[in-house]
């Protein structure tokens, strides 16, 4: 069961204003939207609107749904919440560390060792209850043998199903989980989206029924699902866009580069110049010069990662896409870390083990079982696509992607990518 244990939230505080106890994000932001009109200032808004004598909260509803109808995303951007989310598998983490506006902190798979503690079963296995058991525990059989054995951590753990706990912190605004909170829950989206996800979306709705009633109920009014940013999603029936680039580059192993613009008037040599002396303020002028779009190869273990460095807009495949792939061709599907693939042996029983992992998620799927819980058993090792776009801070700056990725203490896979 997703545990969702909200820490803080905010803005809130408490004014000098007769009346008034502390303001909670609902009226805080209502009165700072009124200041765009006439000046921001809580407490002079506070005392007008208590001189009125209107009641503050039916008053800020009033004031949200109106913002919200004409477009004002900063109205739901402005309400922050700070949240752990526990006993989550990685099917729900992979989701919730990807919408681009949040900072988050989650347990590593490369420094906390799983154990049978950390095995997540998703509902409606039915008649596949016991085959799903037997291979997870042989899976982490395996995964103890390699650690046994000397391999790391980090590169154990590609044998492990993506059903296996974490947990995590997440610093976000309420508009970046909007997304969850309008998912249906019938028809295709239930098929494919897994239940940790309705679960995750029921808790924390109740949590903002309690500090922001009036912001969420605004939020939920406008129902056009379009409204709220974009961000990867593998859990979804399929994606013609990302499986057909991948299929017209014949499924690489390595990455491509889709398309590139880097505008010449800057020059190469004051490029070079400006990364090299530090010139910030010519590097963030460049920024917008350089744009290169890629296609990307990755196990689930590097995707999960990479998604986490938020400033690279991404598109993944969906896994179901994936899935279907890699049971026509296991080989050609597997990412075995090097490690692991130097030692013969060891690589056969990997390579063994993905493959009954695939094909005892189709006997599923055949049984009746939806795809939204067959998923659960999909190894990490599992080859998606994905279609990244890299600018000039991402390939320039020490803290973009390229400078933080490739340092010597980064995952070896994200690392080579």
């Amino acid at each position: 069961m997703v545990e969702v244990r909200l820490y803080t939230h905010g803005p809130k505080a408490s004014i000098p204003v007769d009346g008034l106890e502390e303001l909670g994000p609902d009226v805080f932001i209502a009165l700072e939207g009124l200041g765009t009109f006439r000046g921001v200032s809580l407490e002079e808004r506070a005392r007008e609107l208590v001189k009125s004598g209107k009641d503050l909260l039916k008053h800020s509803l009033k004031i949200h749904k109106e913002s919200t109808r004409r477009g004002h995303a900063s109205i739901t951007t402005s309400a922050m919440l700070q949240m752990e989310v526990r006993d989550c598998s990685r099917v729900l983490s992979m989701l919730l560390v990807a919408p681009p506006f949040g900072s988050y902190l989650q347990e590593s798979q490369r420094r906390s060792e799983v154990s049978e503690e950390y095995v997540v079963t998703p509902p409606n296995l039915g008649l596949n209850s016991r085959g799903y058991g037997e291979a997870v525990s042989k899976m982490l059989g395996f995964y103890r043998r390699l650690v046994k054995e000397g391999v790391e951590l980090e590169d154990a753990r590609y044998i492990l199903p993506i059903g296996v706990k974490t947990s995590l912190f997440a610093s976000v605004s309420l508009e970046t989980y909007v997304y969850f909170l309008q998912l249906p829950e019938s028809g295709e989206a239930k098929e494919y989206t897994p239940t940790e996800v309705f679960e995750f979306a029921e808790r924390l709705r109740e949590l903002l029924e309690h500090v922001a009633p009036a912001l969420l109920e605004a939020r939920l009014s406008f129902r056009n699902r379009l409204a709220t940013y974009p961000f990867p999603n593998p859990f979804k029936k399929n994606d013609p866009l990302v499986s057909k680039v991948a299929k017209r580059f014949n499924y690489p192993h390595e990455t491509v580069v889709l398309d590139s613009l880097i505008i010449e008037e800057p020059g190469e040599e004051e490029m070079l110049k400006a990364v090299y002396e530090g010139e910030k303020e010519t590097l963030d002028s460049l920024n917008p010069f350089i744009n290169v779009i890629t296609l990307e190869p990755m196990s689930l273990v590097a995707y999960h990662q990479a998604i986490r460095h938020r400033t690279v807009p991404t598109a993944v495949e969906s896994i179901y896409d994936a899935v279907q792939r890699a049971l026509k061709n296991p080989e050609e599907n597997t990412v075995i870390p090097p490690r692991v693939k130097n030692r013969e042996e060891l690589a056969d029983e990997f390579q063994h083990i993905f493959t009954e992992a695939l094909e005892l998620y189709r006997k599923m799927i055949d049984n009746g079982t939806p795809p939204s819980s067959a998923c659960y058993i999909i190894p990490q090792a599992l080859k998606v696509y994905v279609i990244r776009n890299y600018n000039g801070y991402n390939i320039l700056y020490p803290q973009g992607f390229i400078g933080t990725r490739t340092c010597s203490y980064t995952q070896w896979e994200e690392r080579g990518i």
